[in-house]
């Protein structure tokens, strides 16, 4: 096994890479309980991206059956701010049908349009906050998150948030006037 290249183009790989880069560079890792939630799933990956470069396919059904649900989320997450990710793309990205897709995630209790628009309103107002947010309409950072009607964006941010996407931009820039 120590001989085997690692292929770059293996989605797999990419994945792997992806996923180990962000838990290196998460300061919040550290505590125990998320080591060890993190163990297995990381062992799984690690195993499936070796068995996907084997010379015989069948060696890698487990491993990636093992791991199908935790390589969904995280190409959701590293294509969250995308217009065109959709069911059918990340079906189709995992080599599966929108309907397995659908049923991979609901053994989990995750609903793919709530967790994507969760996700993407969170990194709006992690955005909004930001110092010199002012300088960027809201509207513009709806749209890097995939949002694509102003009006639809401001009415999910208050729906979630308790508030506008303006209210709460100049909440956060008023803290740090005062900082």
């Amino acid at each position: 096994m120590t001989a085997v290249r690692l292929n770059p183009g293996n989605p797999v790989a990419e994945l792997a890479a992806t996923y180990f880069g962000r838990l290196a560079s998460n300061q919040t890792i550290s505590r125990v309980a998320s080591v060890d939630a993190l163990g297995q799933p990381s062992i799984e990956l690690v195993r499936a991206l070796i068995a996907t470069q084997l010379s015989d396919p069948r060696l890698a059904n487990e491993p990636l059956r093992v791991t199908l649900e935790f390589r969904i989320m995280e190409y959701v997450r590293a294509h969250l701010a995308e217009h065109d990710l959709t069911a059918a793309r990340i079906a189709y990205n995992h080599n599966i049908s929108v309907r397995q897709l659908y049923a991979v995630l609901a053994r989990s209790g995750v609903a793919l349009g709530d967790w994507v628009r969760a996700h993407r309103l969170e990194e709006c107002r992690k955005d909004l906050a930001k110092p010199g947010a002012r300088s960027v309409t809201i509207a513009a950072v709806a749209h890097r998150w995939g949002f694509a009607d102003a009006t639809h964006f401001s009415r999910v941010f208050r729906e979630a948030y308790g508030m506008s996407p303006r209210q709460w931009r100049e909440l956060k820039q008023s803290e740090q006037h005062l900082r």
